[in-house]
């Protein structure tokens, strides 16, 4: 019954976000579901505490992902700057008083989680979306079977030079 609670919580958190994005974006749908799948069960969230927890933690991922976008585009801005040879003075605080925001933005969404669970499950919310990443990268270097990504000179199944079979 908790299973199917959990599941339940997961699909009603997902859904929304699965049907608000056009379907070249199905990936990034995937990949947040699979998060909110994984995140849920690493924590053992119950259903109150998830009722809290989602929307606390969407809105910092999105501010997350915003400070990022400023992180790229500042420090785009700043290798243009250094090829060109013009002044990089500006670009250069720009680009730091971005990195200095995220940080800001984290310490924000400490204090918020723990208005809404307890500090073992917020220690836990961040060990498992290291965890989630790195599964995430061996995935992609792997495979979901984890037999490896074809490369572009390697046809399914096959291991390339140097590489014995499993």
């Amino acid at each position: 019954m908790k299973k199917f609670l959990t599941f339940a919580l997961v699909l009603l958190v997902s859904a929304p976000a699965l049907f608000s994005q056009d379907n070249d974006c199905g990936w990034r749908e995937r990949i947040r579901s699979e998060r909110v799948a994984f995140i849920t069960e690493e924590l053992g969230l119950t259903p109150a505490e998830a009722e809290k927890f989602w929307p606390v933690y969407n809105e910092f991922r999105d501010r997350k992902a915003e400070a990022q976008r400023e992180i790229r585009e500042t420090y785009k801005a700043l290798d243009e700057a250094v090829k060109a040879g013009t002044d990089v003075s500006s670009c250069l605080d720009a680009y730091v008083t971005a990195i200095d925001a995220k940080s800001g933005i984290e310490t924000e969404a400490l204090k918020a989680y723990r208005k809404v669970l307890p500090a073992e499950k917020i220690a836990k919310l961040y060990l498992s979306e290291e965890r989630f990443r790195m599964q995430q990268i061996h995935r992609l270097h792997h495979g979901p079977d984890g037999q490896g990504m074809p490369g572009p000179d390697r046809g399914p199944g096959k291991r390339g030079p140097g590489r014995p079979g499993r």
